[in-house]
């Protein structure tokens, strides 16, 4: 896949392909093609922002009695054209360069219920 090109713009709530190599700390994750989700303002995103806000998603998916780790984790199943199934890293958010982002276009878009999902464990992990 190729870097992201300036004419395409994320969007808060899509799922993108992102090269996160290289790694700076053992405990992120590191690899290239890693799906991660865009967290960022779309006022950002729309005034063409060199870096954009993520949380990295893993397949290495963690299930506990609840479900899925929750608030450190949330469960994305295999939206869109995701191939394995997803676990977003809550408390591993990060910005990026925008060259990081791979494709043309996202690989899911997350719905409300994903996103509300998200935003609570995000304000729970700050200690809102």
């Amino acid at each position: 896949m190729t870097a992201l090109t300036k004419a395409t713009r994320v969007q808060r709530g899509e799922l993108w392909e992102v090269d996160f190599e290289p790694q700076t700390h053992q405990e992120e994750p590191g690899k290239r093609g890693r799906p991660a989700l865009v967290i960022q303002t779309n006022i950002l995103n729309a005034a063409g922002h060199a870096t954009t806000i993520v949380i990295p998603g893993t397949t290495q998916v963690y299930r506990d009695a609840q479900g899925d780790g929750y608030p450190l984790r949330i469960s994305l199943g295999k939206v869109g054209t995701l191939k394995e199934e997803t676990d977003l890293l809550i408390d591993q958010i990060r910005t990026i360069s925008n060259r990081q982002l791979m494709g043309d276009k996202p690989l899911a878009e997350l719905g409300r219920t994903h996103m509300k999902r998200v935003e609570d464990a995000l304000r729970i992990l700050v200690g809102e």
